[in-house]
């Protein structure tokens, strides 16, 4: 009821201001009010900001936490699964953010996020071992376009996860048993080993009870007690689960080895590339091994980057971002893979590295901008901001 009251309320708010531009020619503002009430209603829609309130931690693996979010601030909005929000944090003094799938499904009282510790990792540490029940963050609305469109997807779904990149499929599989399982879904999910595998036993339990989703875990470190599936998920594991191809539409979602593993097993198996849909994960954990990577950089490199009278060293392997958080600097940001282009600036002298999966925008690349957050320096570098 929610989704349709918001709906209608966006319709109004359309008329209200075609009606204001009506009465704007006439030489009177009648809609003013209106449009202003129907305004803070789309607000409500699309909040550009969250107030959240962690209202459980959840021990999904020993690496893995979900984090569990209420709303402070009004009403969780509605949104598809396979969105994420952006979260932002302050650590040792550097305001910095980080884009998490949403993980429970759309309609919940709550948002849940679940977060695998990287190593080396800044952020992910912090919410794996450093939050507890209380802690309040902001956060971004629900984001993203790695969503099933009825119209262009179809109803057979098949899903590539690998390891944290569950968590998108996590939402549509809970959405789709609280549906009555409208889609035909096959699952395939890799993970190291069995210690890894985050929803396993929910995952497990719904497939059991579920015509329509088909569960296929594959472990490519499995010791002897696994009876499951081994390996990874290439052109002949995905070709043996799934069968018959034709007409079905194959999400992917994982880190980047896996994702390059899919992409490549998909084109093998003839694939169509419009029958493919890629939810990107940050950037690479070693951008060096990229196809690309300049050959005379090498490990430990740094650059100057200037931004206005400011010069600092940037390491080469680490987004551009996160130097520029670390010195204050902080732009405005999304998804941090390159795509959105909320971050993107202007580079005014040298050379950076984009790693060949970052969608950076063809109007940005002609306009001379890069999206730092996906974006090496491989050379001394001269900024502009926004």
């Amino acid at each position: 009821m929610l989704v349709m009251d918001l709906l209608e309320d966006l319709g109004s708010f359309v008329r209200a201001v075609r009606d204001q531009r009506a009465d704007r020619r006439a030489g009177v503002d009648l809609a003013g009010e209106e449009l202003g009430r129907q305004r803070r209603l789309v607000e409500a829609l699309h909040p550009p900001r969250m107030q959240l309130r962690v209202a459980e931690v959840i021990e999904e693996t020993a690496s893995a936490r979900t984090l569990r979010f209420e709303r402070t601030d009004g009403p969780l909005p509605p949104f598809r699964p396979g969105a994420y929000v952006n979260l932002f944090v302050e650590l040792e003094g550097v305001r910095t953010s980080r884009p998490y799938s949403i993980s429970s499904a759309p309609g919940e009282a709550w948002l849940d996020i679940t977060v695998r510790e990287k190593q080396a990792g800044f952020v992910s540490p912090h919410l794996v071992r450093g939050v507890a029940v209380g802690d309040r963050f902001e956060s971004t609305g629900p984001l993203g376009h790695f969503r099933h469109e009825p119209l262009i997807h179809g109803e057979r779904l098949v899903l590539l996860a690998g390891g944290c990149g569950i968590t998108p499929f996590m939402s549509l599989v809970r959405d789709q048993r609280r549906r009555g399982w409208p889609l035909q879904v096959t699952l395939l999910y890799g993970s190291r080993t069995a210690d890894d595998v985050i929803f396993g036993e929910e995952l497990r339990a719904i497939a059991a009870e579920a015509d329509r989703l088909t569960l296929v875990e594959v472990l490519s470190e499995a010791d002897d007690a696994w009876t499951g599936a081994h390996g990874l998920l290439d052109a002949r594991r995905i070709g043996a689960e799934v069968g018959d191809l034709d007409g079905r539409t194959f999400f992917v979602c994982g880190p980047a080895p896996m994702m390059d593993l899919c992409r490549e097993a998909l084109a093998e198996l003839g694939v169509p590339e419009h029958r493919v849909v890629e939810e990107l994960h940050g950037p690479p954990d070693d951008v060096r091994r990229q196809d690309g990577w300049p050959d005379d950089v090498g490990p430990g490199a740094t650059f100057a980057v200037t931004v206005g009278d400011r010069t600092f060293e940037a390491p080469a392997d680490e987004p551009l971002m996160n130097s520029l958080e670390r010195h204050g600097l902080v732009l405005p940001a999304e998804c941090r893979s390159g795509e959105c282009s909320a971050c993107r600036a202007r580079l005014l002298s040298g050379r950076v590295f984009a790693p060949p999966q970052a969608r950076v925008r063809w109007s940005d690349l002609a306009g001379g901008r890069i999206h730092p957050c996906a974006s090496y320096p491989v050379s001394d570098v001269e900024l502009r901001l926004q």
